[in-house]
Protein backbone atom coordinates (compact mmCIF):
# COMPACT_ATOMS: atom_id res chain seq x y z
CA UNK A 1 0.00 0.00 0.00
CA UNK A 2 1.36 3.33 -1.08
CA UNK A 3 0.22 6.71 -0.43
CA UNK A 4 1.09 10.36 -1.55
CA UNK A 5 -0.50 13.91 -2.32
CA UNK A 6 -0.64 15.85 -5.22
CA UNK A 7 -2.70 18.92 -6.57
CA UNK A 8 -5.22 19.69 -9.50
CA UNK A 9 -5.76 23.07 -10.81
CA UNK A 10 -9.39 24.04 -10.77
CA UNK A 11 -11.33 27.16 -12.54
CA UNK A 12 -10.99 30.60 -11.49
CA UNK A 13 -14.71 31.08 -9.65
CA UNK A 14 -14.96 33.15 -6.76
CA UNK A 15 -16.40 30.22 -5.61
CA UNK A 16 -13.93 27.81 -5.57
CA UNK A 17 -10.78 30.28 -4.30
CA UNK A 18 -12.57 30.46 -1.25
CA UNK A 19 -12.79 26.87 -1.04
CA UNK A 20 -9.54 25.87 -1.73
CA UNK A 21 -7.41 28.95 -1.90
CA UNK A 22 -4.59 29.75 -3.88
CA UNK A 23 -0.83 29.16 -3.90
CA UNK A 24 1.13 32.08 -2.88
CA UNK A 25 4.94 31.45 -4.37
CA UNK A 26 7.84 32.97 -5.59
CA UNK A 27 6.39 34.37 -8.62
CA UNK A 28 3.14 35.55 -6.67
CA UNK A 29 -0.18 34.55 -6.05
CA UNK A 30 -1.49 31.40 -8.26
CA UNK A 31 -3.78 32.15 -11.31
CA UNK A 32 -5.47 29.17 -10.44
CA UNK A 33 -7.26 27.95 -7.28
CA UNK A 34 -5.50 24.38 -6.44
CA UNK A 35 -7.12 21.54 -4.34
CA UNK A 36 -4.91 19.00 -2.59
CA UNK A 37 -5.60 15.31 -3.33
CA UNK A 38 -4.41 12.08 -1.55
CA UNK A 39 -4.63 8.10 -2.63
CA UNK A 40 -3.82 5.02 -1.45
CA UNK A 41 -2.72 2.94 -3.89
CA UNK A 42 -2.29 -0.77 -4.48
CA UNK A 43 1.41 -0.67 -5.42
CA UNK A 44 1.06 -4.24 -6.95
CA UNK A 45 -2.16 -3.55 -9.10
CA UNK A 46 -2.17 0.37 -9.67
CA UNK A 47 -5.80 0.45 -8.26
CA UNK A 48 -7.02 3.49 -5.91
CA UNK A 49 -8.44 2.11 -2.86
CA UNK A 50 -9.42 5.75 -0.89
CA UNK A 51 -8.94 9.13 -1.35
CA UNK A 52 -9.42 12.73 0.06
CA UNK A 53 -9.61 16.02 -0.93
CA UNK A 54 -9.24 19.36 1.17
CA UNK A 55 -7.26 23.06 0.44
CA UNK A 56 -4.02 23.43 -0.74
CA UNK A 57 -2.75 24.52 2.53
CA UNK A 58 -4.21 21.43 4.14
CA UNK A 59 -1.54 18.76 5.57
CA UNK A 60 -1.53 15.34 3.33
CA UNK A 61 -0.92 14.09 6.72
CA UNK A 62 -4.64 15.45 8.03
CA UNK A 63 -6.48 13.94 4.73
CA UNK A 64 -4.52 10.24 5.24
CA UNK A 65 -5.77 9.92 9.00
CA UNK A 66 -9.44 9.18 8.15
CA UNK A 67 -8.15 6.86 5.31
CA UNK A 68 -6.41 4.79 7.86
CA UNK A 69 -10.04 3.13 8.91
CA UNK A 70 -10.34 1.66 5.20
CA UNK A 71 -6.77 -0.06 6.32
CA UNK A 72 -6.69 -3.94 7.43
CA UNK A 73 -4.61 -4.57 10.25
CA UNK A 74 -1.24 -6.22 9.29
CA UNK A 75 -1.16 -3.88 5.40
CA UNK A 76 2.29 -2.56 4.76
CA UNK A 77 1.76 1.58 4.50
CA UNK A 78 4.47 2.61 1.80
CA UNK A 79 5.23 6.99 2.18
CA UNK A 80 7.84 9.45 1.47
CA UNK A 81 9.60 11.07 4.24
CA UNK A 82 6.33 14.03 4.40
CA UNK A 83 4.74 11.23 6.33
CA UNK A 84 7.43 10.48 8.80
CA UNK A 85 7.54 10.99 11.85
CA UNK A 86 7.55 9.58 15.34
CA UNK A 87 3.81 10.49 16.12
CA UNK A 88 2.61 9.47 12.65
CA UNK A 89 4.59 6.02 13.45
CA UNK A 90 2.38 5.64 16.45
CA UNK A 91 -0.79 6.23 14.83
CA UNK A 92 0.11 4.05 11.79
CA UNK A 93 0.80 1.32 15.10
CA UNK A 94 -2.27 1.88 17.07
CA UNK A 95 -4.67 1.62 13.39
CA UNK A 96 -2.29 -2.08 13.43
CA UNK A 97 -0.26 -0.92 10.37
CA UNK A 98 3.28 -1.65 9.27
CA UNK A 99 5.54 1.17 8.11
CA UNK A 100 8.27 1.97 5.96
CA UNK A 101 9.37 5.69 5.09
CA UNK A 102 12.74 7.32 4.69
CA UNK A 103 13.78 9.02 8.20
CA UNK A 104 12.56 13.21 8.46
CA UNK A 105 15.56 15.19 7.61
CA UNK A 106 15.76 16.62 10.89
CA UNK A 107 15.74 13.18 12.17
CA UNK A 108 19.89 12.75 13.64
CA UNK A 109 20.22 8.89 13.54
CA UNK A 110 23.70 9.15 14.99
CA UNK A 111 22.17 10.40 18.48
CA UNK A 112 19.39 7.52 18.60
CA UNK A 113 20.03 5.19 21.18
CA UNK A 114 20.61 1.80 19.43
CA UNK A 115 18.54 -1.21 21.13
CA UNK A 116 20.37 -3.87 19.05
CA UNK A 117 22.44 -4.49 15.65
CA UNK A 118 21.81 -6.57 12.73
CA UNK A 119 25.06 -4.53 11.07
CA UNK A 120 26.37 -1.31 10.41
CA UNK A 121 23.97 0.04 8.79
CA UNK A 122 20.95 -2.02 9.89
CA UNK A 123 19.57 -1.74 13.29
CA UNK A 124 16.70 -0.88 16.58
CA UNK A 125 16.57 1.80 18.25
CA UNK A 126 14.40 4.10 20.33
CA UNK A 127 12.95 6.96 18.57
CA UNK A 128 11.51 9.89 20.79
CA UNK A 129 7.78 11.25 20.15
CA UNK A 130 7.84 15.10 20.84
CA UNK A 131 6.72 16.30 24.19
CA UNK A 132 3.90 18.54 22.26
CA UNK A 133 2.57 16.10 20.64
CA UNK A 134 1.77 14.07 23.91
CA UNK A 135 0.29 17.01 25.20
CA UNK A 136 -2.30 16.94 22.34
CA UNK A 137 -2.70 13.36 22.91
CA UNK A 138 -2.01 11.96 26.26
CA UNK A 139 -2.31 8.52 25.02
CA UNK A 140 0.68 8.54 22.85
CA UNK A 141 4.12 6.95 24.72
CA UNK A 142 7.21 8.54 25.03
CA UNK A 143 8.97 6.98 22.88
CA UNK A 144 8.72 3.77 20.16
CA UNK A 145 10.83 1.05 18.56
CA UNK A 146 11.68 1.33 15.00
CA UNK A 147 13.92 -0.02 12.92
CA UNK A 148 16.73 1.84 10.62
CA UNK A 149 18.06 0.43 7.25
CA UNK A 150 20.57 2.64 4.84
CA UNK A 151 20.27 1.98 1.53
CA UNK A 152 21.51 3.41 -1.56
CA UNK A 153 19.78 4.82 -4.49
CA UNK A 154 19.70 6.29 -7.57
CA UNK A 155 17.77 10.40 -6.96
CA UNK A 156 17.96 12.38 -10.68
CA UNK A 157 20.97 10.01 -11.90
CA UNK A 158 22.73 10.52 -8.92
CA UNK A 159 23.61 7.95 -6.75
CA UNK A 160 22.87 8.86 -2.39
CA UNK A 161 22.49 7.12 0.94
CA UNK A 162 19.15 7.03 2.40
CA UNK A 163 17.80 6.11 5.72
CA UNK A 164 14.76 3.87 5.85
CA UNK A 165 12.43 3.48 9.04
CA UNK A 166 10.42 0.56 9.39
CA UNK A 167 8.50 -1.17 11.86
CA UNK A 168 9.56 -4.53 10.12
CA UNK A 169 11.86 -5.27 13.17
CA UNK A 170 12.69 -8.87 12.24
CA UNK A 171 15.85 -9.03 9.85
CA UNK A 172 15.32 -12.85 9.88
CA UNK A 173 11.44 -12.68 8.09
CA UNK A 174 12.24 -9.08 6.83
CA UNK A 175 15.94 -8.74 5.09
CA UNK A 176 17.51 -5.40 4.67
CA UNK A 177 17.91 -5.65 1.22
CA UNK A 178 14.00 -6.99 0.63
CA UNK A 179 13.13 -3.90 2.57
CA UNK A 180 15.24 -1.44 0.40
CA UNK A 181 13.65 -3.33 -3.25
CA UNK A 182 10.31 -3.03 -0.98
CA UNK A 183 10.34 0.66 -0.50
CA UNK A 184 11.54 1.14 -4.34
CA UNK A 185 7.85 0.10 -5.43
CA UNK A 186 6.46 3.22 -3.76
CA UNK A 187 7.59 4.95 -6.69
CA UNK A 188 4.68 3.31 -8.86
CA UNK A 189 1.94 5.89 -7.03
CA UNK A 190 3.73 8.65 -9.33
CA UNK A 191 2.85 6.69 -12.30
CA UNK A 192 -0.78 6.59 -11.00
CA UNK A 193 -0.71 10.31 -10.65
CA UNK A 194 0.44 10.69 -13.90
CA UNK A 195 -2.41 8.46 -15.07
CA UNK A 196 -4.42 10.55 -13.15
CA UNK A 197 -3.36 13.88 -14.00
CA UNK A 198 -1.92 13.67 -17.79
CA UNK A 199 -3.53 10.61 -19.07
CA UNK A 200 -6.84 11.20 -18.20
CA UNK A 201 -6.56 14.93 -18.66
CA UNK A 202 -7.08 15.69 -14.96
CA UNK A 203 -4.41 18.14 -14.14
CA UNK A 204 -6.97 21.49 -14.64
CA UNK A 205 -10.73 20.27 -13.61
CA UNK A 206 -13.67 21.66 -15.87
CA UNK A 207 -16.05 21.75 -12.51
CA UNK A 208 -16.83 25.58 -11.06
CA UNK A 209 -18.65 24.43 -7.74
CA UNK A 210 -17.10 23.03 -5.02
CA UNK A 211 -19.00 19.98 -5.30
CA UNK A 212 -18.87 19.31 -8.63
CA UNK A 213 -15.39 19.34 -7.85
CA UNK A 214 -15.64 16.78 -5.58
CA UNK A 215 -18.33 14.40 -7.49
CA UNK A 216 -15.57 15.03 -10.70
CA UNK A 217 -12.42 13.98 -9.06
CA UNK A 218 -14.51 10.53 -7.51
CA UNK A 219 -15.75 10.08 -11.11
CA UNK A 220 -12.06 10.21 -12.87
CA UNK A 221 -10.94 7.71 -10.28
CA UNK A 222 -13.55 5.57 -10.70
CA UNK A 223 -12.34 5.63 -14.35
CA UNK A 224 -9.35 4.80 -13.42
CA UNK A 225 -9.83 2.02 -11.28
CA UNK A 226 -12.09 0.56 -13.82
CA UNK A 227 -9.43 0.51 -16.58
CA UNK A 228 -6.96 -0.70 -13.79
CA UNK A 229 -9.37 -3.51 -13.54
CA UNK A 230 -9.88 -4.66 -16.98
CA UNK A 231 -5.87 -4.31 -17.44
CA UNK A 232 -5.64 -6.47 -14.59
CA UNK A 233 -8.38 -8.97 -15.82
CA UNK A 234 -6.28 -8.98 -18.86
CA UNK A 235 -3.35 -9.76 -17.50
CA UNK A 236 -3.97 -12.32 -15.77
CA UNK A 237 -5.84 -14.11 -18.47
CA UNK A 238 -3.00 -13.62 -20.84
CA UNK A 239 -0.14 -14.15 -18.15
CA UNK A 240 0.96 -11.16 -18.83
CA UNK A 241 2.59 -8.45 -15.92
CA UNK A 242 0.09 -5.65 -14.95
CA UNK A 243 2.62 -3.21 -14.49
CA UNK A 244 4.33 -3.71 -18.00
CA UNK A 245 0.89 -3.16 -20.06
CA UNK A 246 0.41 0.67 -21.54
CA UNK A 247 -2.30 2.71 -19.94
CA UNK A 248 -3.19 4.49 -22.86
CA UNK A 249 -3.22 1.89 -25.36
CA UNK A 250 -5.57 0.05 -22.85
CA UNK A 251 -8.23 2.83 -22.61
CA UNK A 252 -7.60 3.34 -26.57
CA UNK A 253 -8.48 -0.32 -27.17
CA UNK A 254 -11.53 -0.41 -24.30
CA UNK A 255 -12.70 2.84 -26.43
CA UNK A 256 -12.73 0.98 -29.89
CA UNK A 257 -14.83 -2.07 -28.26
CA UNK A 258 -17.20 -0.33 -26.46
CA UNK A 259 -19.71 0.49 -29.56
CA UNK A 260 -19.85 -3.33 -30.24
CA UNK A 261 -20.42 -3.99 -26.52
CA UNK A 262 -23.19 -1.40 -26.19
CA UNK A 263 -25.28 -2.86 -29.58
CA UNK A 264 -24.17 -6.72 -30.15
CA UNK A 265 -26.88 -9.52 -28.61
CA UNK A 266 -26.18 -10.81 -24.90
CA UNK A 267 -25.16 -13.71 -26.48
CA UNK A 268 -22.39 -12.15 -28.35
CA UNK A 269 -20.88 -10.30 -25.44
CA UNK A 270 -18.46 -12.92 -23.68
CA UNK A 271 -16.86 -13.12 -26.62
CA UNK A 272 -16.38 -9.61 -27.50
CA UNK A 273 -15.36 -9.01 -24.21
CA UNK A 274 -12.79 -11.77 -24.48
CA UNK A 275 -11.15 -10.61 -27.43
CA UNK A 276 -11.11 -7.22 -26.05
CA UNK A 277 -8.91 -8.93 -22.87
CA UNK A 278 -6.52 -10.50 -25.92
CA UNK A 279 -6.09 -7.33 -27.27
CA UNK A 280 -5.19 -5.15 -24.39
CA UNK A 281 -1.83 -6.57 -23.49
CA UNK A 282 -1.04 -6.47 -26.86
CA UNK A 283 0.96 -2.93 -26.62
CA UNK A 284 3.51 -2.93 -23.47
CA UNK A 285 5.59 -0.70 -21.82
CA UNK A 286 9.73 -1.89 -22.16
CA UNK A 287 11.65 -2.93 -19.17
CA UNK A 288 13.68 -0.29 -18.15
CA UNK A 289 15.11 -0.74 -15.02
CA UNK A 290 16.82 2.25 -13.02
CA UNK A 291 15.91 4.48 -16.43
CA UNK A 292 16.82 8.05 -15.95
CA UNK A 293 15.67 10.93 -18.21
CA UNK A 294 16.27 14.97 -18.22
CA UNK A 295 14.13 17.30 -17.37
CA UNK A 296 13.62 19.13 -20.27
CA UNK A 297 11.79 19.78 -23.16
CA UNK A 298 12.17 18.27 -26.79
CA UNK A 299 9.74 20.67 -28.44
CA UNK A 300 9.23 24.46 -28.30
CA UNK A 301 6.24 25.87 -26.44
CA UNK A 302 3.50 27.96 -27.97
CA UNK A 303 4.19 31.58 -29.14
CA UNK A 304 1.42 32.41 -27.02
CA UNK A 305 2.41 34.53 -23.76
CA UNK A 306 1.17 32.85 -20.46
CA UNK A 307 -1.85 34.68 -19.19
CA UNK A 308 -0.92 36.03 -15.64
CA UNK A 309 -4.30 37.12 -14.95
CA UNK A 310 -7.91 36.01 -15.30
CA UNK A 311 -9.56 35.86 -18.15
CA UNK A 312 -12.51 38.60 -16.68
CA UNK A 313 -9.40 40.88 -15.41
CA UNK A 314 -8.49 40.86 -19.14
CA UNK A 315 -11.18 41.64 -20.86
CA UNK A 316 -11.85 44.80 -18.14
CA UNK A 317 -8.60 46.00 -19.26
CA UNK A 318 -7.56 45.26 -22.84
CA UNK A 319 -11.36 44.56 -24.31
CA UNK A 320 -12.88 46.93 -26.48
Amino acid sequence: MATDGTCASLQDTEELCSTFGLHKGYHGVHRYPLAKIVMLVLVETMIAIDYGIGRYKTDETQLLKPMLKTLREGDLLLADRHFAGSNLYWLYESEGLEYLTPAHQKLKISRLKKLWSYGENDFVAKLKIGDGYRRENPDMPKCITARFIQMEVRIRGKYQRVWLVTSLLDAARYPADEIAALYGRRWRIETMFRRFKVDMDSDLLRSKSPDAVYKEVAARICALNIVGTIMLEAATANNVDVLRISFVDAVRTIIAFAPHLAVRPPLQLPAIYGRMLVEIPACQVPYRPNRSEPRKLKFCKPHYPPLRTTRAEWRNQYAA
